[in-house]
């Protein structure tokens, strides 16, 4: 009897709006500047861009993990993060499980390295996504983060989105909005997926005050109307 092996049929690695092949590597070599610590070191964030896609019509329980491949060449220096429903740091392997709603992106997927400015440093990692249960049906794809004197910022490229922008002050979280529509809608997402406000925007432009006071984490907000979306972005309440 002959034995056919079936490809992965369940989810999709993207970056940016490009899915991605299964088992593709890229390099990533640019960086925004994510904090400063309270001695005065910056800290750089170079992100992957990955998301996960469930491309199936239906909840399907998820394992993700991250695989170092190559440690950090600094580890004193440099650092891991990785999402899925929750938000862990540190160079070491990882796994998480949970349900992934049908035909979406998950809201928490995240996976990015922190260097410290003038501290180069380079780690390459392996991304992994599978039925919980059925590792055979597995998207992979690894990164090697590399940190050195030719690595650019990210505030040198154009601007995406200058329309749209998050901030916090105090414990009020802000967004400055300027859109060809006057019929906006503001929804704000925790990394569970679960919608937890919903404001219509009154305007095509202006700033617009949460009247939620959300918990620290990562969140995901989305501005739409009925006919497309205008943006997407996470934000840090801290």
């Amino acid at each position: 009897m002959l034995i056919i092996s079936a490809s992965a049929q369940s989810f999709m690695f993207y970056r940016g709006d490009q899915p991605l092949d299964d088992n593709a590597e890229f390099t990533v070599s640019d960086y925004k500047v994510a904090f400063v610590t309270a001695d005065d070191f910056t800290v750089l964030s170079m992100e992957s861009g990955l998301k996960l896609k469930n491309i199936t019509n239906r909840d399907v329980q998820t394992t993700v993990t991250q695989t170092i491949l190559e440690a950090p060449s600094d580890t004193l220096y440099g650092y891991l993060s990785f999402c899925f429903l929750e938000c862990t740091t540190g160079n070491s392997n990882k796994t998480m499980s949970g349900n992934f709603p049908a035909n979406s992106f998950s809201v928490g997927y995240h996976s990015n390295f922190y260097v410290y400015l003038g501290k180069y440093n380079r780690v390459k990692v392996k991304y992994e996504a599978y039925l919980t249960g059925n590792p055979a049906d597995k998207k992979t794809v690894t990164v090697t983060y590399v940190y050195d004197k030719n690595s650019t910022t990210q505030l040198n490229k154009p601007i995406v989105n200058p329309a749209f922008n998050v901030f916090q002050e105090g414990d009020q979280v802000k967004f400055n909005y300027s859109f060809d529509s006057n019929a906006c809608r503001l929804e704000i997402y925790n990394l569970q997926g679960q919608k937890i406000a919903q404001h219509l925007l009154p305007t095509g432009a202006g700033t617009f005050i949460l009247s939620e006071k959300l918990n620290k984490g990562i969140y995901l907000c989305v501005v739409k109307d009925e006919k497309q979306t205008f943006a997407t972005q996470k934000f840090i309440v801290k």
